[in-house]
């Protein structure tokens, strides 16, 4: 038994070999950049390769960035098995291609299992090796999506289940754990993928509470013993994949929502309600494992029943069958009555398949199978070249993914381009085509490529908004000829407003193989530039600011702050400026003007070791309402933890005038300096953001969240902002004014979307407290509550709320969810009445 067990594995070996150099022959002759999809996928892996990096275990914040690189329903199981392929083979495209390998060897591991429990060894071996030559296997295999390794998992937790309710096994709650694990992994790889072993599961909870129905008196073990091994598994599940599910169970939610609407535009749909849609995957599925291949077996099997019709039969194990069939049918059930078809849906039921293909290739018995199952070896091979390279005519009915090696597009240039001007910092670059192979999705993995200093993002402002857009980014990248699917009257007209600024040149211009040529924009006078510089004699930090148009300033109005601040690298990556500017005549009541940020926005990515000078521009609002007069700086410096940081500040002095009015040269210099743009201060934003959760205005609060955090890729303005704020607040002391619940609104908002739930918390029970009128607050309250899954204590928040403002729907919708998720029926049902 352990010699046939060695040779299988031996066998298994090569064949999964084969595979690995199957996919390294058709990587040499790809040239081509991810996709889509595919580059978001990339973009994501390299993102927790970085944070596995800096691997902090016992650190919670460590493991709260990690799970926050993947907050999708597309889960981080896929990229921490591609990080260690990358320090193997270095971060790229293709060495994420080849992470499948090891998915691959999952799925021939565990498919190999599956058909030796059903039917012994060479029905394990016929179902592997009709999985590795699968053509929509392999053109999954070659490209870097997540339905690869889903179908790994979701076979491999198949297997682990299969052998707990059928193989009798020596130690069932070690295999009831495995399952749990195994159904955590799912979850991980994409929540969605568990609704395909709905079937499954549910005879999985009839068996554990059948013997409880069961009359007489049976002993514990057989009464309870089936149910304490699947609550068992309910708890591995649930440990595995708890801690990623519970930080990012809402935007999982909500992205799941968004794919299912993107499907219903831009997918196929057949729906379950005509024939087409019964047929559809039926007909697909012969194609996808090599539909010459599954002729021949069909055939070979009819052959081998009809020469063995008149032997005797044995009794069919319906129970057994009748498991078999229940993830296969469950889940082609389960696509079938979706709206939208694709093959990517049903590529985990194509190792069923090869599962049958092989129990009929290991059953058949006669003089002629030796050459049958030569022949479908030959053609096996033949579908798996002709679908991968093209090599001769197509087998299998299934459309090829040959190489393609034309000439290559430049996103390897572009990024380097940004970095050749910004080497030391993060830069973000707006990108407006969305073709195939130039989108925001693969220059954003290759600017993490590239050492993690370039971020690419779709612009989202509105037509009526795009001048936030053009001030909000140095980089844009345009594209002639075919735009692609997404793109809109809206990036035409920005395209047309980035190419007439004259805050804007050409910074590169690059052949595209489509025929048409990219155009990289930069800002003429960058927004943020970090330089290093020698270190002076003193220690500490040393800022000069000055104000464009020159003083005196209008009420309302807005000029362009240009700073210089040097100093030590380290100091610099993660410091906070607070600049007040105070009235010179200190008159009670006259209000002090705020302007604090983080050094250089976040943005800075030099070395600790070192100095270097941030030079920023950044919009500076005059506050409408201010008095006349004169106001000097005061300007502090805290670092990551909060205490300060020796800062040397030159004397600056601005003067507000209600109705001065300013020279030729000053206006002449005012409006130079306006039509260059500049970009916004995110802090000042982010406590305008506060003010709208304070009026109860979500929908045009979380639009402007979106514009900002496509301008900050890493949301950095959030973390900076609690800290500001924190700081702030903890001036005012025990007495706070109008001015601090203003600034708590903005707190608690960066600690909700940081998902700081329990600070949050803190902060909207300190703002109920001081304005408890305001069912806004009592709203925000309830929702953390929820997201913190307290639906008791969100049920009090949210019910205050509804007798302030018993109106809204929104809160009539939370309120029937927090009585939901405390099971009062009764309370759920009146209120979606």
């Amino acid at each position: 038994m352990r010699r046939t067990r060695g040779r299988d594995g031996w066998i298994l070996l090569g064949l999964w070999l084969a595979g690995v150099l199957l996919d390294v022959l058709w990587l040499q002759r790809h040239a081509q950049p991810p996709a889509w999809d595919q580059g978001e996928h990339l973009s994501r892996a390299l993102g927790v390769w970085q944070v596995l990096g800096e691997a902090a275990p016992l650190d919670p914040l460590w493991w709260q960035r990690l799970w926050a690189e993947t907050p999708t329903y597309r889960g981080p199981l896929t990229y921490l098995v591609t990080a260690p392929v990358f320090s193997l083979l270095g971060p790229g495209y293709g060495s994420a291609i080849l992470s499948n390998s090891l998915f691959q060897a999952l799925l021939l591991g565990s498919l190999y299992g599956l058909g030796r429990l059903a039917r012994g060894r060479a029905a394990g071996l016929w179902a592997a090796f009709l999985c590795a030559v699968s053509p929509a296997l392999l053109n999954q295999r070659s490209d870097y999506l997540i339905d690869f390794s889903l179908t790994a998992v979701l076979t491999a937790t198949w297997c682990l289940l299969t052998v707990r309710v059928l193989g009798r096994p020596r130690c069932p709650w070690l295999w009831s754990l495995a399952g749990g694990l195994g159904l955590g992994a799912v979850v991980l790889t994409r929540p969605t993928g568990l609704v395909m072993l709905w079937l499954p599961l549910l005879a999985l909870a009839w068996r554990a509470l059948a013997p409880l129905l069961r009359r007489g008196r049976p002993g514990p073990r057989a009464r309870f013993g089936r149910l304490a091994e699947a609550l068992l598994a309910a708890a591995m599940a649930t440990a595995v994949a708890w801690p990623w599910w519970s930080q990012n169970w809402l935007t999982i939610l909500s992205t799941v929502n968004k794919a299912r609407q993107w499907g219903v535009l831009y997918q196929d749909g057949l729906e379950a309600n005509t024939l087409a849609g019964w047929l559809f995957y039926p007909r697909l599925l012969p194609t996808m494992a090599g539909a010459a291949l599954v002729a021949v077996v069909v055939a070979g099997g009819a052959l081998h029943w009809w020469r063995s019709r008149g032997a005797p039969a044995g009794a069919l194990p319906w129970r057994r069958l009748a498991w078999w069939l229940s993830f296969p049918l469950g889940a082609l059930l389960l696509a079938t009555l979706m709206s939208t078809k694709d093959f990517r849906f049903v590529l985990p039921l194509v190792p069923q398949l090869c599962l049958a293909l092989g129990i009929v290739l290991a059953s058949a018995a006669g003089r002629w199978t030796p050459v049958w199952r030569l022949a479908v070896v030959a053609i096996g091979i033949w579908g798996a070249l002709a679908s991968q390279f093209a090599l001769a005519a197509n087998p299998t009915a299934f459309p090829p993914r040959p190489p393609v090696a034309g000439p290559p597009w430049p996103l390897e240039a572009i990024v380097a381009t940004i970095r050749q001007r910004s080497p030391h910092q993060l830069s973000t670059l707006a990108v407006l085509p969305d073709s195939q192979g130039l989108n925001a999705f693969n220059l954003d993995a290759e600017g993490r490529r590239q050492q993690f200093r370039v971020a690419a993002r779709q612009t989202v402002a509105p037509l009526d908004q795009l001048d936030g857009d053009l001030a909000g980014f140095d980089w844009f990248l345009l594209k002639g000829g075919d735009q692609g699917v997404m793109s809109d009257e809206r990036q035409a007209a920005l395209d047309g407003l980035v190419r007439r600024s004259p805050a804007f040149q050409a910074a590169g211009r690059w052949p595209l193989p489509d025929g048409s040529s990219a155009e990289l924009f930069g800002r003429r006078t960058l927004g943020l530039e970090v330089l290093p510089v020698a270190c002076g004699p003193g220690r500490g930090l040393a800022l000069n600011l000055a104000v464009e148009p020159p003083p005196p300033l209008r009420p309302g109005s807005g000029a362009v702050l240009v700073s210089r601040l040097r100093g030590p690298a380290a100091e610099l990556r993660d410091g906070l400026l607070l600049l007040d500017w105070r009235p010179d005549a200190a008159a009670p009541g006259v209000p002090t003007w705020r302007h604090d940020r983080g050094i250089g926005q976040g943005m800075v990515r030099a070395a600790p070791g070192g100095c270097l000078e941030v030079r920023e521009r950044l919009a500076l609002v005059v506050p409408a309402g201010l008095p006349d007069g004169s106001y000097r700086l005061r300007a502090r410096a805290l670092d990551r933890q909060g205490r300060p940081l020796p800062l040397r500040s030159a004397p600056l002095t601005l003067t507000v005038a209600g109705d001065g009015a300013q020279g030729p040269e000053a206006q002449g210099k005012g409006a130079q300096a306006m039509d260059a743009g500049a970009p916004p201060n995110r802090i000042d934003q982010l406590v305008e953001l506060g003010r709208l959760l304070r009026s109860g205005d979500l929908d045009r609060l979380f639009r402007q969240v979106g514009q900002i955090n496509q301008r900050d890729p890493q949301q950095i303005y959030l973390s900076h902002g609690e800290r500001l704020l924190r700081a702030r607040l903890q001036e005012t002391g025990a007495d706070p004014g109008e001015a601090d619940l203003e600034d708590l609104y903005g707190l608690a908002l960066a600690q909700a979307l940081q998902r700081h739930a329990d600070g949050a918390v803190d902060t909207l029970q300190r703002i109920v407290s001081l304005e408890p009128t305001n069912p806004h607050a009592l709203m925000a309250l309830g929702f953390v509550h929820l997201y913190r899954f307290h639906p008791g204590q969100a049920q009090v928040a949210l019910d205050a709320a509804a007798r302030l403002d018993p109106g809204n729907r929104t809160l009539r919708t939370l309120r029937a969810v927090a009585s939901g998720l405390r099971l009062d029926v009764a309370g759920t049902l009146a209120l979606l009445r």
